[in-house]
């Protein structure tokens, strides 16, 4: 009986700690790979001519940075909401890992250029809003892992976490060739963030 209880335990609190403790690693790992693929171009003269051969490498650097960051606060929103975990949740969240350790390779595509390779990396970050998405509509709605909440709230969360890196991440290109872009951007997070509050003052059901 004695092992039945330790077993419980393992996959319940102490099976999502592990798992959080090793998604955070992937995300470590993977923002800090984004600087160590930036090298110095062989040839330069002076410190402004440094920052212009290197200014579309560290401007793609600054998107994915971001990207990540956005990403892991979605993550760790997502995780904070939760009360245990089991095999399902470890399958879908392995499935965002393995996107957010491609990010690297997006980046480097993305500051060699081009139009197409920015709708690549655009989509690669979409994806990972929907994997995201995917690991919480499977811990809300199928696995019963998180905490009590209302349908509506749930929902919220789930359309916040799957549509919010995308529109993040277009949204911040498009502001680096067109300015008034970030007053978008300002005006999407100011709406989610009162939809939020909104969602979490109302009255919880019975």
């Amino acid at each position: 009986m004695g092992d039945g209880v330790s077993g419980k335990g393992e996959t319940g609190a102490g099976h999502l700690h592990r798992l959080v403790l090793f998604s955070d690693a992937v995300f470590a790992i993977a923002i800090t790979l984004l600087a160590i693929e930036i090298h110095p171009p062989e040839h330069w003269r002076g410190v402004a001519d440094l920052f212009h051969q290197m200014g579309h490498k560290l401007t793609a650097y600054a998107v994915s940075f971001a990207v990540v960051g956005v990403c892991w606060f979605s993550h760790r929103r997502v995780f904070a909401r939760l009360v245990r975990a089991d095999g399902g949740l470890d399958v879908f969240n392995f499935v965002v890992l393995g996107l957010i350790a491609l990010l690297p390779l997006s980046t480097e595509l993305l500051w060699e250029g081009g139009g197409q390779v920015v709708l690549v990396y655009v989509g690669h970050v979409a994806v990972i809003g929907l994997a995201m998405g995917l690991v919480w509509a499977y811990a809300a709605f199928v696995g019963k892992l998180t905490e009590p909440m209302p349908v509506g709230e749930a929902v919220f969360v789930l359309l916040r976490v799957a549509l919010l890196p995308g529109l993040m991440c277009g949204l911040t290109i498009f502001s680096l060739v067109k300015p008034w872009g970030w007053a978008l951007l300002a005006g999407l997070m100011l709406g989610l963030n009162w939809i939020g509050r909104r969602l979490g003052a109302a009255p919880k059901a019975a």
